[in-house]
């Protein structure tokens, strides 16, 4: 029999207690429940918290050296407590989804549920489970849009399910690769840094005469690595050869960095996951709408991105001389001034075509230097010939959208999928 004394911690948060232990003693029966209620609040705040965290608090706390299995079972009893259960959780999925939907009228769920298959491990990108993304990017998201530019990495069954759906194949939209893959796997092949840099270099450039430079001196180097990108699609890869349909972004790191704010919800349970996404949702919309009227309070015209490179390359072109050709097309050569070793090149700039040889105006779809310096040649405003979706307006408008909060459980109905 047990003579200890017990003490018990209330944890009014979540309206529990558990005993306190003895910092000499480790056979506690309740000793899981104990580490689980110190770490309630924590596990609630911070979806990132691991058992390392565990360790660590219950020693500065008790004293305690936790042995990893009892923290990795308390935690993960924490996480039930404060989560609910995988089976709870996906039990509870429908009924929530159908209450966000409720509370904020317009929010799409498509369920698509198949029963029990097998059991079994799988891998998650399928050719199916991409085609279903895609259809429903498309029927929800893209809606007959035309232009549309989806950058991915080189993923087999990706790429499968792209080409049989219609809104990013030409002349609809257009698939474009990561070039941060492009370079990983390319490194991953010939294993040479210094040719994964040359090969950023190329991806990234926007002038065709130095993509073509650096391609040679990839090819003096290795002719095995000039073969493998050459055999890949230009278009795809590339900043010189993309058309503008990229709008400047190389690479999926914007998709990452959502994976990086979600980056501890992913191992919760899935309804915890979706709850969570909801709630950095609307902590990054009501974040930036506040940031949209600081910028209509400033008398912005443009976002902060646009405003920014706009300053930069129109203090650029001071230092430019124009030589004007056709009134017709607006068009002009244009001579940067030398910098040390750099400097002295010459750029054609057609304003009617909204071009320039460097390749930045098409790309970013804010005129670079070069036509800002011809823009004033001919008396045009340079302002107005910046893209319409830098326009502060159409910021505040992106994020002007608001969210209501769900209800308790209690409140929820049954739902319809």
């Amino acid at each position: 029999m047990n003579t200890q004394p017990t003490l018990y911690r209330s944890i009014p948060f979540f309206e529990q207690t558990f005993p306190e232990i003895p910092a000499d003693s480790v056979d506690v029966p309740n000793l899981r429940a104990y580490i689980a209620s110190l770490h309630l609040g924590h596990v609630k705040c911070n979806p990132s918290y691991g058992i390392k965290h565990v360790i660590q608090n219950v020693k500065d706390q008790t004293g305690y050296d936790v042995p990893y299995q009892k923290a990795w079972y308390s935690l993960k009893m924490a996480r039930e407590i404060v989560y609910g259960t995988w089976e709870s959780s996906v039990q509870k999925l429908p009924a929530y989804l159908g209450a966000i939907q409720k509370y904020n009228p317009g929010t799409i769920v498509e369920w698509k549920h198949r029963g029990f298959q097998a059991s079994t491990v799988v891998d998650e990108e399928t050719y199916p489970s991409w085609k279903w993304f895609l259809q429903q990017l498309s029927r929800h998201v893209i809606r007959g849009q035309r232009k549309m530019c989806l950058i991915s990495d080189r993923h087999g069954r990706l790429i499968k399910a792209v080409r049989e759906g219609p809104d990013f194949v030409s002349p609809h939209g257009v698939h474009r690769y990561c070039l941060r893959h492009v370079c990983s796997n390319f490194n991953s092949t010939i294993k040479n840094v210094v040719l994964k840099d040359l090969c950023w270099q190329a991806g990234s450039e926007y002038q065709l005469r130095k993509f073509n430079r650096i391609m040679e001196e990839i090819k003096k180097h290795d002719v095995k690595a000039f073969a493998y990108l050459d055999q890949i699609n230009k278009e795809k890869w590339t900043a010189s050869h993309d058309g503008g349909c990229r709008c400047g972004i190389l690479t999926t790191n914007m998709s990452e960095c959502i994976n990086g704010v979600l980056k501890g919800a992913r191992r919760l349970p899935v309804s915890a996951l979706v709850e969570i996404t909801l709630e950095c949702t609307v902590y990054y919309f009501h974040v930036r709408a506040i940031k949209g009227k600081k910028m209509l309070q400033n008398n912005q015209l443009w976002t902060d991105f646009a405003c920014k490179m706009f300053i930069s390359w129109q203090q650029k072109a001071v230092e430019h001389t124009v030589t004007k050709y056709s009134h017709a097309q607006q068009s002009a050569l244009v001579q940067t001034k030398r910098q040390g070793r750099h400097g002295m090149n010459t750029h054609v700039v057609k304003i009617a075509n909204r071009e320039c040889s460097c390749g930045k105006w098409n790309q970013f779809g804010i005129h670079c230097s070069h036509a800002q310096k011809v823009c004033g040649a001919y008396n045009i405003s340079a302002a107005s010939m910046v893209k319409d979706y830098y326009d502060v307006m159409a910021y505040n408008n992106t994020y002007s959208k608001h969210f209501e909060p769900v209800q308790s459980e209690d409140y929820w109905d049954d739902p319809n999928f």
